[in-house]
């Protein structure tokens, strides 16, 4: 069994909550008046918990409304490192995020939400998508590590990263403008593929 599978106990899942109810909150307050309207006062007072509460779980506002994942980075490193060898290191990293992004199409209200909130704050899409397994520093080292690189000193690993992040974001932002007629996982397959085929691997 692993730790994911492990029952959570009672202190936990009350944590737990208490998280989920604070970032459900910011999102919905940021989807009907804009972030820049939105404090943390107004979304502790909503949840009845105190600021320090909220700062236990989030260092600001705007993670609370990405809702960050701590796990993600080390998931998706497992995940680009585990990958079939024959995959190439471009279809390792598209892989590795597309499990990260699996969800996407599947809580319908507040990935509308999520989405309103994105196009209303473009600013947030980049901290949107390292929440998500699309962290830049994450990829380089996971994707040197699968090429037997150097991520500082090595330029490979570094490119590969920077576009399979501007995929992503091609993807969720043609997937948010088409109004989610194509699924979001066909958007991002074709981004990658089209990637491959211009970097000829």
């Amino acid at each position: 069994m692993s730790a994911a599978d492990v029952p959570l106990g009672l202190r936990e899942r009350k944590k737990r909550a208490t998280r989920d109810a604070l970032a459900d909150v910011a999102l919905r307050m940021a989807a009907d008046r804009g972030i820049e309207n939105v404090t943390v006062e107004a979304v502790t007072d909503a949840v009845g918990v105190s600021v320090r509460t909220f700062f236990n779980y989030f260092p600001c506002l705007e993670d609370a409304i990405t809702r960050p994942d701590q796990d993600n980075a080390e998931r998706t490193r497992r995940a680009v490192l585990n990958a079939p060898k024959e995959l190439t290191a471009l279809n390792a990293l598209r892989e590795a995020i597309g499990q990260e992004l699996a969800h996407i199409e599947e809580d319908h209200e507040r990935w509308e939400l999520q989405m309103a909130v994105l196009r209303a704050s473009p600013s947030l899409l980049s901290r949107f998508l390292a929440a998500r397994g699309a962290d830049e520093r994450a990829l380089i080292a996971a994707v040197a590590e699968r090429l037997g690189q150097d991520p500082e000193s090595d330029l490979y690993p570094r490119l590969l990263a920077h576009v399979a992040i501007a995929a992503v974001r091609a993807a969720v932002e043609l997937w948010v403008a088409s109004g989610r007629t194509r699924t979001f996982q066909s958007i991002c397959r074709e981004a990658f593929t089209s990637l491959a085929a211009g970097l000829n691997t």
